[in-house]
């Protein structure tokens, strides 16, 4: 089950608004500021020596960046607050805003993907104030899903010496602690697409070629979603043993894991090549999901993609699902996000499942996985679910919940 991955939440701190300006700047949050600096300037140029005047300029720069930060045009904001600094250099309002606007900057570049540009973001945080510790929160998270440890941890140790309530980050350093000793000594096979690392004892002859698997998983997933990433995706192949004494807080169902990385255990005594074939596809299709929503999709369709991709080309068995629509016991859709705990037994997770497989199939075979691509556009651009399938689908919730309820009797012959 892929678990939404999740980023330190100092980075995204609320600007100061500057409360010195006269009435002319300070009327309204929604004030038009570049009117506003165009009228300053005009005063200035008139008065060249007035101090009064050039003061009400840098503030209007100052609030014209926090507007324009507040609507992520980060790029724009940091112009007008270098221009607020150039005006009044002393200013430590001014200051702090623009290392939030740099740090905000770093972190949508790191959403995006753009891994080198967040980094030399973090770096100019960090030249202008050395001792900013979301700074290094960032930098920890970037490291550490780029499979370099070492450089993680003594970041995310620098941030809580700086910051010790991040509760966030020491809870990640406490996981990076039990993963170190047992990833650091792992085996690393890097092609363009995947950075494999795996266990030096790696049985080959089980016959299972964890590559082949993910290329084709990349090849046919990305044919559905039409997306194929860029980006080198990290993914760790665990002995079973290894992968459940790194994963003590998960139950014994979770096959998988997606949280940045691909996680899966070895084929063994429990766990067939099929099956971890089948994990492969799901937990990439998590980090295709994750990439094209800007993790914006709900856990129970997420899951139902990632199932719908698992078992393509197979028959699944649904015999959860079978007894539940026999017995009236169909879960609502509104209510199967919240059957993906882990604290639920796992026949009641695995009926979950098979509840959002379905929904997913059925909405692919009757009306096109082409219309679940511009699904998750809508999802991704801030369209809650529900309102992106009544507007795609040209139906009701309620009606097409009733017609996928309606399918599925005759799917499983009910």
């Amino acid at each position: 089950m892929g678990k939404r991955l999740q980023f330190v939440t100092l980075v995204w701190l609320v600007l100061a608004t500057s409360t010195e300006a006269t009435d002319q700047t300070t009327q309204d949050t929604q004030q038009d500021w570049p009117v506003v600096i165009a009228q300053l300037r005009q005063q200035r140029d008139r008065m060249p020596g007035h101090a009064a005047t050039r003061q009400q300029l840098a503030i209007a720069y100052n609030n014209y960046a926090v507007a324009l930060a507040n609507q992520g045009r980060f790029e724009d904001a940091t112009q007008q607050i270098e221009e607020a600094i150039r005006l009044n250099p002393s200013n430590t309002e001014f200051l702090n805003n623009r290392i939030t606007i740099l740090l905000n900057t770093a972190h949508a570049a790191y959403q995006t993907n753009q891994i080198r540009e967040a980094k030399h973001t973090i770096e100019q945080v960090l030249a202008i104030d050395p001792d900013v510790a979301g700074a290094y929160a960032l930098l920890g998270e970037i490291e550490y899903n780029s499979q370099r440890l070492k450089e993680a941890k003594a970041a995310w140790e620098k941030a809580v010496s700086l910051d010790p309530s991040l509760e966030q980050v020491n809870e990640k350093l406490e996981q990076l602690t039990q993963e170190l000793p047992v990833e650091t000594q792992f085996e690393r096979l890097s092609q363009a697409y995947f950075d494999i690392r795996y266990p030096e004892q790696l049985d080959r002859d089980t016959g299972f070629d964890v590559r082949d698997a993910l290329l084709r998983a990349r090849r046919e997933v990305g044919a559905d979603f039409s997306f194929w990433p860029t980006r080198k995706l990290v993914v760790l192949v665990y002995s079973a043993e290894q992968f459940r004494q790194l994963r003590q807080d998960t139950p014994d169902w979770v096959a998988g894991q997606y949280d940045g990385k691909i996680r899966v255990p070895l084929p063994s005594r429990d766990l067939s090549r099929e099956d971890v074939t089948r994990t492969l596809f799901h937990e990439y299709t998590h980090a295709i999901v994750h990439e094209l929503t800007q993790n914006r999709c709900p856990t129970w369709f997420n899951e139902g993609l990632a199932e719908y991709e698992a078992w393509k080309d197979q028959q699944p068995t649904w015999h959860l699902l079978r007894q539940a629509l026999a017995e009236d016991r169909v879960i609502p859709w509104a209510n199967l996000s919240a059957q993906f705990s882990i604290a639920l037994p796992a026949k009641e997770v695995t009926l979950a499942y098979q509840h959002a497989h379905s929904i997913v199939q059925y909405l692919a075979e009757r009306h096109g996985f082409w219309r679940i691509r511009r699904l998750l556009k809508a999802v991704a651009s801030g369209t809650s679910l529900e309102d992106a399938l009544s507007k795609e689908f040209h139906l009701k919730l309620s009606r097409l919940e009733a017609n996928w309820r309606k399918w599925l009797e005759e799917t499983l012959g009910t």
